[in-house]
């Protein structure tokens, strides 16, 4: 059928129509960005006669909320890369903040969601972040079959050095992030650089060798196709590829980790095995590198529960506040928590 496109509505915000009336006169409909929240509108189907009929969220007023812009730069490959840079309300580009770096494939087509702060239930969330005074980068990963390890470092360091080299990032308060498949590019990235200051990593595979001969709890299949074909992007058995599968297991170069890190990782995990995170934390303490690992028993991929999704957010963002932000140290930290103290003594409070 051909036809005409007209534009009947434009602006930076994300769009979307939740319901016609039956004569197809009228719509409702929603538009949000970083800081509007999508309240329903009411108008004619052309989108004019607008009406918005919710106002859900006026408690935003009384918060910090900060603002979110795509950022660009020239990566290790020597092309364009972008990426989400999330900065506090009241910015200075003259001040120091500390900058959390998080990430997972791409991020940029997510600009004009509207990221309402809530706990975590794995890695930190942006708007909480940047009300605590954090900078939140979010660069974009495409990957490169064979080497996603090696594709994640080409992306995610040289957006790091283009933020220090604007004067946005600086050493010293720089932390990094990732859970699940960026739980394992976060920890290839600490056996290759030393430019974070801290890292907590979450659910990571972190030997490609026995992940590969693993099988998903969740679903009950095999891990091959995961690894050959779709996430992981390797391009070949691991008889076909022996090392690159070996280059890309991080916990072989463990003892080139110098970062401090928090490792997540729970026990009844559906999606990744327990022992991955598991293996992980002990080579750290093995080498007598600091390391911390948190494991809330019998929750899965992701923490679930309120109670711990609460516990889990106090200790991460206490984490990095302790390595960025120059805290006084937890007393978890310090400590641990034994056996006996589990649900009875938490040590938030922080070591005098």
């Amino acid at each position: 059928m051909k036809g005409n496109i007209y534009t009947l509505m434009y602006g930076d915000y994300n769009y979307q129509v939740k319901a016609f009336s039956d004569n197809r006169k009228y719509c409702l409909w929603t538009r949000q960005n970083a800081r509007t929240f999508p309240d329903l509108c009411i108008s004619t189907a052309n989108f004019t006669n607008i009406k918005k009929v919710t106002d859900a969220n006026p408690q935003q007023k009384q918060y910090l909320w900060g603002s979110v812009k795509i950022v660009e730069w020239k990566n290790y490959e020597g092309k364009q890369n972008r990426g989400l840079l999330y900065l506090p309300e009241g910015y200075d580009s003259k001040k120091t903040y500390p900058v959390i770096v998080q990430f997972y494939e791409t991020h940029t087509e997510e600009k004009n969601h509207y990221i309402i702060p809530m706990l975590s239930s794995a890695m930190a969330n942006a708007t909480y972040a940047m009300s605590n005074g954090y900078i939140v980068f979010m660069p974009d990963v495409h990957f490169t079959i064979g080497t996603p390890g090696q594709s994640t470092y080409d992306a995610v360091v040289s957006g790091v050095n283009w933020l220090i080299d604007q004067g946005i990032a600086h050493k010293g308060k720089i932390g990094l992030q990732g859970h699940s498949w960026s739980g394992f590019q976060t920890t290839y990235l600490v056996t290759k650089t030393d430019i974070f200051d801290c890292a907590q990593i979450g659910a990571p595979i972190t030997d490609m060798v026995t992940g590969y001969l693993g099988i998903r709890n969740g679903s009950g299949l095999p891990r091959y196709f995961m690894y050959e074909d779709t996430q992981s992007r390797m391009g070949a058995t691991l008889w076909d590829a022996k090392e690159k599968y070996k280059a890309m297991s991080p916990i072989v170069d463990a003892d080139k980790i110098h970062t401090p890190l928090l490792i997540f990782h729970n026990d009844n995990d559906e999606a990744v095995a327990y022992e991955q995170g598991r293996a992980l934390y002990l080579a750290m303490r093995r080498l007598q590198r600091p390391a911390w690992m948190v494991n809330y028993k019998g929750e899965g991929h992701f923490v679930l529960k309120p109670a711990s999704q609460k516990d889990w957010t106090i200790r991460m963002m206490q984490f990095f506040d302790y390595y960025l932000k120059g805290t006084k140290e937890p007393r978890w930290m310090k400590e641990g928590i034994q056996l006996k103290d589990r649900g009875y003594d938490q040590k938030y409070d922080l070591v005098k």
